[in-house]
């Protein structure tokens, strides 16, 4: 992506600070001598995108630990949490307390996104740049607004929607919009942003943005949450006839490698790189607490690890080895990781993984600093899923398994019956979430609670489901799970009402 004159984005964040609002949308008087000087040129305009998506880059946005490992996967308990955290603890258990500080953060930072977009649409539709570079960068920050809303309203239900920038004069007392009116702003800026973004960016330094099949695939994912089946078909199909995307064939852990970044299969993932204040903390949650820094680079903390009954769910050949390979993202007790030689003790010690085993996805060489790894967050694998149940709703459940088999054929396994039920194809594309996107912020719980298949899930897989008290949790038993509003967001807006079984 283009390089960010350190500068101008500093007059940016100010600008956006200045005119939105600190956390939950409280605001200050505006700089208007600064913001007279600002979005002149083209290099202003792309200074105030970068500063849009560097939101993506906060831990509690896009970056594969608050969205992936904290919720998606250790809530259905398919990853354990080494720390044992009060915050994270508390989502764990499912208890979601209004106070928990991972949920504050969540909501807080996707309105801190969603003003730096509404600055950008606004000011950049203004501008003397050409007409051309502004669709383009009107586009990204569309798609960006559009992914944070998504991801309000499948969190939270509906929240306030706010599409242009607030200043000191607004009213900040703001009622909660209806999920459907959420939902449909999604759909808008999703349809709106692939009419302005290209199909492919012709330059190297501009891989990495949001391209049309972006914003089609997150159309995709709002339509499965809506049951919109024939709307999630057409646009999948678009994505697949588009040419742009395939799976990565030469074996699975070559998907994440940091050289080979914004692969074909790459749909959309945040961008980090190793200069400073690009980096992130990816190889450090994963690498094993306690090994040698040679291997694992100045920190290793393996904040989260995955659960053995997950691991022992993965298909194994004759010799109980196991065959699916996914597993090369994995490394247990013996095995020595592929690229780096570390070989984790027959017995790891406690403090370094419960539960034995280590996620390596993101680890590959050790860092000097910190990570530059992209983190996933649309690959093509979850199109085809994704494509494969819309298809399944729809009586063509023939065609969603020859899709599900394309991904099990490059996980290495044997295709499946293509004359499956409707019930047993749906089983097929959930197994398949489950073990194709373990630390990626789909596949998990999202995806679960979605078609109304949490509990079930976590009855039949977390051993300790007796221990988490599902009858005495009534907000467990909505349609869908939503999270409580945050206290703190009550605080300085006591226009929100609380979800139901919720208190501030």
């Amino acid at each position: 992506m283009k390089p960010i004159n350190n500068f101008l984005i500093f007059i940016f964040l100010i600008l956006t600070f200045s005119s939105c609002g600190d956390d939950f949308l409280s605001l200050s008087s505006k700089d208007t001598v600064t913001e007279s000087a600002f979005y002149i040129t083209q290099e202003d305009a792309y200074s105030a995108l970068a500063g849009v998506y560097a939101t993506l880059q906060n831990e509690a946005t896009f970056t594969n630990v608050r969205n992936a490992a904290d919720i998606e996967w250790a809530i259905t308990g398919d990853l354990y949490e080494m720390d044992r955290s009060a915050n994270r603890i508390e989502l764990h258990s499912l208890r979601f307390p209004a106070s928990n500080t991972i949920l504050r953060d969540i909501y807080q930072n996707s309105y801190l996104g969603i003003s730096r977009a509404n600055v950008v649409v606004d000011k950049i539709s203004k501008s003397p740049i050409s007409q051309e570079t502004k669709d383009q960068i009107i586009g990204q920050a569309l798609f960006i607004r559009g992914l944070y809303y998504y991801n309000l309203v499948h969190f939270f239900g509906g929240v306030p929607l706010i599409t242009t920038p607030l200043s000191a004069s607004d009213d900040l007392q703001l009622p909660r919009n209806s999920a459907d009116e959420v939902w449909d702003q999604v759909e808008k800026d999703m349809i709106n942003a692939s009419s302005l973004l290209p199909i492919k960016w012709d330059n190297d330094i501009d891989k990495g943005r949001v391209t049309k099949t972006s914003a089609w695939g997150f159309l995709v994912k709002a339509f499965l949450w809506r049951e919109k089946w024939d709307d999630a078909i057409i646009y999948s199909e678009k994505i697949v006839s588009s040419g742009q995307h395939s799976l990565i064939e030469t074996g699975f852990r070559d998907i994440f490698r940091e050289e080979n970044e914004n692969n074909a299969e790459m749909v959309f993932s945040t961008q980090f790189s190793t200069l400073q204040g690009e980096q992130n903390n990816l190889v450090a949650r994963t690498a094993p607490r306690g090994a040698p820094s040679k291997y694992t680079g100045p920190a290793a903390w393996s904040n989260f690890v995955p659960n053995r009954h997950w691991v022992n769910a993965m298909e194994k050949n004759t010799d109980n080895t196991i065959k699916d390979d996914r597993y090369s993202v994995i490394l247990g007790p013996t095995e020595i990781h592929p690229e780096n030689g570390y070989q984790l003790p027959a017995v790891p010690p406690a403090g370094m993984t419960k539960t034995g085993y280590i996620v390596t996805k993101y680890w590959f060489m050790p860092p000097i600093q910190n990570s530059g790894i992209n983190a996933p967050i649309l690959r093509y694998s979850e199109v085809l899923l994704n494509y494969a149940e819309a298809l399944n709703e729809k009586g063509k459940s023939d065609d969603a398994m020859r899709l599900v088999n394309q991904v099990r054929i490059r996980a290495k396994l044997e295709p499946k019956s293509v004359n499956l039920s409707k019930e047993l194809v749906l089983d097929a594309i959930f197994e398949e979430r489950r073990f194709e996107f373990i630390w990626e912020p789909t596949g998990g719980f999202n995806d679960l609670n979605r078609r109304g298949r949490f509990i079930e899930f976590i009855k039949k897989n977390r051993p300790d489901f007796q221990e988490l008290g599902i009858d005495a949790k009534p907000w467990l038993h909505t349609k869908p799970i939503l999270f409580p509003i945050p206290t703190e967001a009550w605080t300085k807006n006591r226009a929100l009402v609380q979800n139901p079984h919720y208190t501030f």
